[in-house]
């Protein structure tokens, strides 16, 4: 009975070890599908931005020294020059006048509708 019952337990564990280590490998086939995924937008998001400044410079003339130089811009603006965006700081509701910390589109606090601009993170 000690035996059986010892068998029927190292079953369960092998049971149980072998989906786990299929569950990690049905999560790590996910997560590279979802890297793949972010690579392609990322590179279609490139060639967006490539063909918009092509269009900036044929008709308005801009260089890319101008291009450049305005992309230091941006990047100095947390004061280093890094490659990296600044995160925006926390902005004030219109309404109860708190510091709205959550990136969802209402206040935490009073429930006010959050309007940020384009580029805030």
């Amino acid at each position: 009975m000690l035996f059986t019952g010892w068998a029927f337990n190292k079953a369960v564990q092998n049971s149980y070890e072998s989906m786990s280590e299929q569950d990690a490998s049905s999560k790590a086939s996910h997560a590279l599908g979802e890297v793949e995924a972010i690579k392609n937008d990322i590179e279609r998001l490139l060639m967006i931005t490539e063909a918009l400044w092509i269009i900036l410079k044929d008709v308005h003339g801009y260089t890319d020294e101008m291009l450049v130089q305005k992309i230091n811009e941006v990047d100095l603006q947390d004061g280093r020059l890094d490659g990296r965006v600044a995160q925006s700081p926390p902005e004030e509701c219109p309404q109860c006048h708190r510091k709205v910390v959550s990136r969802k589109n209402r206040c935490l606090f009073c429930g006010e509708q959050i309007v940020r601009g384009p580029f805030t993170r």
